[in-house]
């Protein structure tokens, strides 16, 4: 299976996909409703914890994302962002320092990585897409960015029917700036603090 780039400059270009059941690409349908409504990202900082095949970071990039990192705890997609990463900075021309893979647990990425200068930045934007039905994940990476006070955007995804309620989610957001459905999916796009 692959995905491709939606839009912006890398526009078709086909990513790989983890060879595993642990890990999913966010649907086409979704990144095409959030990247229709934020369809450029210049002077942003894109942030994935739990990348998989890289489609959200990637799509960023294409669509100007200053610099973008991701992270997966699964192997296999960390291989997979390694070997997209490498395809995408030969296919464009890109500088190798616009792209940081890391292959750790999302959790401790987020206490132990996301420095300061992120941290205070409005200008990131952190998506987190954990397996739907860790409910306990999802609680574990809101309280550790409201401790961590982080400033810019949470683009925050779950499953109506596998994962925590719509509802529940939105109450851990201080302002919530779109809610983006498609059928069971939904991502809440907002700040935390």
């Amino acid at each position: 299976m692959s995905v491709k780039i939606l839009g912006g400059s890398a526009r078709g270009f086909t990513l790989l996909t983890p060879k595993t059941f642990s890990t999913r690409p966010t649907s086409v349908l979704v990144r095409r409703k959030i990247f229709d409504w934020r369809q450029r990202m210049d002077e942003f900082i894109f942030l994935d914890v739990f990348a998989g095949s890289g489609s959200m970071g990637f799509e960023a990039l294409s669509r100007g994302a200053e610099k973008i990192f991701l992270n997966d705890s699964n192997k296999s997609a960390f291989l997979t962002l390694r070997d997209n990463k490498l395809r995408i900075e030969k296919a464009f021309s890109l500088p190798t320092s616009n792209i940081q893979l890391s292959n750790m647990d999302a959790k401790i990425w987020v206490t132990r990585e996301l420095n300061s200068n992120l941290n205070n930045s409005s200008n990131a934007v952190l998506y987190i897409d954990p397996p739907y039905e860790q409910h306990k994940l999802y609680d574990e990476m809101i309280v550790a960015l409201k401790d961590k006070k982080f400033n810019g955007e949470v683009w925050l995804e779950s499953d109506k029917l596998k994962g925590p309620h719509l509802k529940d989610l939105v109450g851990a957001f201080s302002s919530v700036i779109k809610i983006v459905e498609q059928g069971d999916h939904f991502v809440i796009l907002g700040k935390l603090v």
